[in-house]
């Protein structure tokens, strides 16, 4: 009844992305009358995965455009002050004043695609790894600064590059397929040590306590 609401309200809200959850919330229910309780507890799990099926459309823009800004942000400052390579920033815009570069932090590059991607591996990381839900939500949520990383990574390296070796260097950086996974590799790493550092944490609390 519940997930047929939600489907009626997205129905007359024009919203598809509020009837899907409705639909997958219904195969959810309907599984639990046919094996009960138990099912329902062993498979919310994977039925939680389904989440990642929703299209964002016109929803992500909320999300983009902030990871846009900062993503801006934190590229020009460490080009400017790490680096020494001079960047100016106006809004999602960096370019460098001499003319040798000029890009667009652009919604494909601001780090949506991405965050959906680490939201996906964090989650699934998250709650195989771990059995307490603090610890579940903090990897989850370490997404989002991960994904911030990563895109800013990719956007340094171009930037790098531009200013090395010019202009076209910087789009082959930008444009080549096998270089368009750079924002996953300190993502990915981030991800692993926070892991690491939860898990040994719980280790030696065990290790600490009273038998």
């Amino acid at each position: 009844l519940v997930a047929l609401a939600i489907h009626l309200l997205g129905y007359v809200a024009q919203m598809p992305q509020v009837s899907i959850v409705g639909f997958f919330l219904g195969i959810y229910a309907l599984t639990g009358i046919v094996w009960g309780l138990g099912w329902l507890r062993a498979s919310f799990f994977p039925m939680l995965l389904l989440a990642f099926c929703v299209p964002l459309s016109t929803v992500g823009e909320a999300i983009t455009v902030p990871l846009r800004l900062i993503a801006a942000q934190c590229t020009a400052a460490i080009a400017d002050v790490v680096l020494g390579i001079e960047v100016k920033r106006r809004g999602t815009m960096l370019f460098d004043p001499t003319g040798k570069f000029e890009y667009e932090v652009a919604a494909a590059c601001g780090g949506i695609r991405s965050l959906i991607t680490l939201l996906l591996l964090s989650t699934t990381y998250g709650f195989l790894r771990f059995n307490s839900w603090p610890r579940r939500a903090l990897v989850i949520l370490s997404a989002f600064p991960l994904a911030v990383a990563g895109n800013v990574f990719r956007l340094v390296c171009i930037i790098i590059a531009a200013d090395a070796f010019g202009r076209d260097w910087g789009m082959w950086v930008h444009d080549n397929s096998i270089l368009s996974l750079l924002p996953y590799v300190p993502a990915i790493l981030g991800l692993g040590v926070l892991g690491w550092l939860l898990a040994e944490k719980v280790s030696r609390a065990n290790a600490e306590a009273p038998a």
